[in-house]
């Protein structure tokens, strides 16, 4: 049975993130409307909630997350699991397109 809300698309997007007043790099490794899954070597102790910052086509979309899971890959390897709270509408906007490049390769 699927937990998730929605489907995910696997990805290599580039993507900051603050933590304690510093910023961050990660990969997002998969992303959906409500999600992200992010690879970093740069993972801290954080609060719950962390701002991401994302380019998304031409322009950066912030906006507010809440980990939902942290795994220690090795000591230089994190994956964090994040939830979007209030994703912006240029960001669902980007995922559905993302997602319907795909149909659009496997309609050929």
């Amino acid at each position: 049975m699927e937990k998730r809300a929605f489907r995910r698309k696997n990805t290599t997007l580039p993507v900051k993130y603050f933590c304690e007043c510093m910023i961050y790099n990660g990969t997002i490794k998969n992303i959906s409307e409500n999600g992200m899954y992010i690879s970093t070597t740069n993972f801290l102790p954080c609060k719950n909630n962390i701002e991401m910052l994302i380019p998304l086509n031409n322009e950066v979309s912030k906006f507010n997350t809440r980990i939902r899971r942290i795994e220690k890959v090795n000591d230089l390897l994190f994956n964090i699991g994040v939830e979007i709270l209030d994703p912006p509408e240029t960001y669902l906007k980007f995922v559905k397109n993302l997602k319907s490049s795909d149909k659009a390769c496997s309609l050929r």
